[in-house]
C-alpha cells in the first residue's frame, strides 16, 4: 500500500504542476503553437517515412546512398551560401511592431528579402560549379555529377527565411503547419510513381526536386500574403538605402545567428557526407536512415523552439526577465520527460520498425539510431537555451559553443570513429558532442539570465 500511495502522490504532484504551468497564458500559447506545427510535422513525418521506405526499397542500399549524398551536397551548399535571416527578422520585427513603427518593419522586410535573393542566387552558382569537385572526391560518375548540378537549382527555392520569419512573428503557425506538408506530399507522390514504373535513379531525384520547388513557392506566397493582409505593404518603396539604420546591431546579429544556424544544419549534413566519404554510399544510406528517424523523434523540440522564440523576444523587449527564466525552466523540465520517453521507445521498437519500413538491409541502422536518438534527446532538453540567448541579444554565445564543440570534438571524433566503426562510430561522436553542448549551453545561459535578473 505504501508504494502504491507514493506513486499516487507523485502522479498527483506532477498533474497539479502541469495544470498550474498550462494555466500560464504564455506557456499555454507556446505549446498551442508548437502543437499546430506538430500536427503538420506529424503528417510530414509519416509522409517522409513512406518516401524513404519506397526510395530505399526501389533503389537498394547503394543507389539510395548516392541519392542521400546528392541531397546532402545540395543542403551543405545551401547552408554555406544562404542567410538564415529568420532570427533577425523575428527579433527586430517584434521590437518594430511593439513600437508600431511600420516603416522600420518595412525596411526590415527589404533587408531580409535582399539577403534571401543574394544567398539563393549565390547558392545555385556555387552548387553548379562545385559539383564536379565534390564528385571527384566522392567517386561519382559523370551522370551523377550532372544530376547534382541540376538539383542545385532548388537552392533558390529553399532561401525562404523571410516568409518563414513573418509567419512565426505573426503567430501564423497554422499556415506553417499546412505548408510543411506540401513538400513531403509531392515528394511521396513522385517517388511512388517512380517506383511503380520501375524508373531509374534520376526519376527519384526529379521527384525530390519538384516537391521542393512547389513547397518553397507556396511558402513565399503564404508569407507575403500575410504581410499584405496586415497592411504592412502600404507605402512600401523600392529603395534599398539605409536598410540597417533603424535596427542597431542587426548586421552583427544576423551574421552571428546565421553562422550558428548554418553550423547546426551543416554539421548534420556533413556527417552524412563524411560517412559516405569514409565508409562508402551504403554506410551513408544506413546513417541517413538512423539520423532521419532520430530527427523525426526530436521534431517536437524544434517546433517548441520555433514557437518559444517569438515569445522570448517579446518578453526581452519589455525587460521581463523573470517570466523568461520561468519559461526556460518549465520548458526544459517538460522536455526532459519527453526525451526520456522517446529514448525508451527507440530501444524497445527501433529494430522491428527499421525492418518493417526499410527492409532487412537497413537493420544495421539500429545501433546508430539509438545513439542518434540519445543525442536528439539531449537537444530536446536544451531547446529553450539558444532561444533565450538570442532573445537577450547574445547570438555570439551559441555560435562560440557550437563552433568549439563541432571542430574540437565532433568532427575529429566523427572521422576517427567512423573509420573504426562505420555509422555506429558516427553515432557515438554525435552523442558526445550533444552532451558537451548541452552542458556548456546550460551553464552560460544561467549566467546571463542571472545577470539580467540582478540588473532588474
Amino acid at each position: 500500500m505504501r508504494k502504491g500511495g507514493v506513486r499516487l502522490n507523485v502522479f498527483l504532484v506532477i498533474h497539479h504542476t502541469l495544470r498550474q504551468w498550462l494555466g500560464d497564458g504564455i506557456f499555454r500559447r507556446i505549446f498551442k503553437n508548437a502543437g499546430l506545427l506538430l500536427s503538420g510535422r506529424a503528417a510530414t513525418g509519416l509522409l517522409s517515412l513512406a518516401t524513404l521506405s519506397i526510395s530505399a526499397r526501389g533503389l537498394g542500399v547503394e543507389q539510395f546512398g548516392i541519392l542521400v549524398l546528392v541531397q546532402s551536397y545540395a543542403q551543405i551548399v545551401t547552408t554555406l551560401t544562404t542567410f538564415q535571416s529568420c532570427q533577425a527578422l523575428i527579433r527586430y520585427g517584434a521590437i518594430s511592431l511593439e513600437q508600431n513603427n511600420t516603416r522600420a518593419f518595412q525596411v526590415l522586410l527589404k533587408f531580409a528579402t535582399l539577403l534571401d535573393a543574394v544567398g539563393g542566387s549565390l547558392g545555385v552558382a556555387v552548387g553548379y560549379f562545385a559539383a564536379p569537385l565534390a564528385g571527384l572526391y566522392m567517386g561519382w560518375s559523370k551522370e551523377v555529377v550532372e544530376y547534382a548540378q541540376i538539383y542545385s537549382v532548388l537552392i533558390l527555392f529553399t532561401a525562404c527565411a523571410t516568409p518563414t520569419g513573418v509567419l512565426r512573428l505573426f503567430d501564423r503557425f497554422d499556415l506553417l503547419a499546412l505548408q510543411t506538408t506540401i513538400t513531403p506530399l509531392f515528394r511521396l507522390i513522385g517517388v511512388a510513381i517512380a517506383a511503380a514504373l520501375s524508373a531509374p535513379f534520376w526519376a527519384y531525384l526529379l521527384a525530390w526536386l519538384i516537391a521542393q520547388l512547389v513547397g518553397g513557392a507556396m511558402l513565399v506566397y503564404m508569407g507575403w500574403r500575410e504581410v499584405a493582409r496586415r497592411e504592412h505593404l502600404r507605402g512600401l518603396n523600392a529603395s534599398f538605402k539605409g536598410l540597417t539604420a533603424d535596427h542597431g546591431g542587426i548586421l552583427r546579429f544576423t551574421i552571428l545567428s546565421n553562422l550558428y544556424m548554418a553550423l547546426q544544419i551543416i554539421t548534420g549534413q556533413l556527417s552524412i557526407f563524411l560517412v559516405g566519404f569514409l565508409a562508402g554510399p551504403s554506410a551513408a544510406g544506413i546513417f541517413k536512415i538512423g539520423r532521419d528517424a532520430a530527427t523525426v523523434l526530436a521534431r517536437p523540440a524544434e517546433l517548441l523552439n520555433q514557437s518559444i522564440y517569438p515569445e522570448f523576444t517579446r518578453l526581452g523587449s519589455r525587460g521581463n526577465w523573470s517570466d523568461l527564466t520561468r519559461l526556460v525552466l518549465r520548458g526544459a523540465a517538460v522536455a526532459t520527460g519527453g526525451g526520456a520517453f522517446m529514448f525508451a521507445l527507440t530501444i524497445a521498437f527501433g529494430s522491428p520498425i527499421l525492418e518493417l519500413f526499410f527492409g532487412q538491409g537497413f537493420t544495421a541502422a539500429y545501433l546508430p539510431l539509438i545513439l542518434l536518438v540519445g543525442a536528439a534527446g539531449l537537444a530536446i532538453i536544451g531547446f529553450p537555451l539558444d532561444a533565450a540567448l538570442f532573445a537577450m541579444g547574445r547570438a555570439g554565445v551559441p555560435l562560440r559553443i557550437s563552433t568549439g564543440v563541432t571542430f574540437v570534438i565532433h568532427l575529429p571524433l566523427l572521422i576517427l570513429l567512423t573509420r573504426a566503426y562505420g555509422p555506429t562510430g558516427a553515432g557515438i561522436a554525435t552523442l558526445a558532442a550533444s552532451a558537451l553542448t548541452l552542458g556548456a549551453m546550460t551553464a552560460i545561459t544561467a549566467i546571463h539570465l542571472r545577470r539580467h535578473l540582478v540588473a532588474t
